[in-house]
């Protein structure tokens, strides 16, 4: 998965240690408001020094960082733990690419696709609509499974 992807109009690149800024940004630009909801305030996730970009994409429009992706693999299946999209570039079938090149890896993995997503975030109906299904839940976050396999 360290490659450029290209799908359609979309390009996914390995994130490079450069890209920390607009990682931490992108992802206060989309979560801070739920994590406030849930939590009552903002704390970054990490520092641009100690951000580990491996797993890492940044999602590409005609060379225009606009959002990003970060997978693992696990035994089982392969687990996005961030798919952000910023917000002025939300609702324009970026995030449904994204999900439909991470179903295309884990098919040829031969695993099922994880995430978890924040009670507060309404970005669990798109999930659902994408095929997931809520697996549990506890008061802070849904997790979720598509059934690739």
């Amino acid at each position: 998965m360290g490659k450029v992807f290209q799908r359609g109009y979309i390009t996914f690149r390995p994130a490079r240690k450069t890209d920390a800024t607009f990682i931490l940004d992108v992802e206060e630009a989309t979560m801070r408001g739920y994590a406030e909801a849930v939590w009552g305030k903002w704390r970054r996730s990490n520092t641009i020094d100690d951000l580990d970009h491996s797993g890492h994409y940044i999602i590409e429009i005609e060379s225009v960082s606009v959002g990003c992706l970060a997978l693992t693999e696990n035994i089982d299946s392969l687990r996005i733990k961030k798919l952000y999209i910023e917000p002025k570039n939300q609702r324009q079938g970026i995030g449904a690419e994204a999900l439909a090149w991470v179903s295309q890896i884990a098919e040829n993995k031969g695993l099922d696709i994880t995430l978890s997503v924040l009670q507060t975030n309404p970005a669990r109906r798109f999930y659902l609509r994408e095929g997931f299904s809520i697996t549990s839940e506890t008061q802070e976050r849904f997790q979720m499974r598509k059934k690739i396999t």
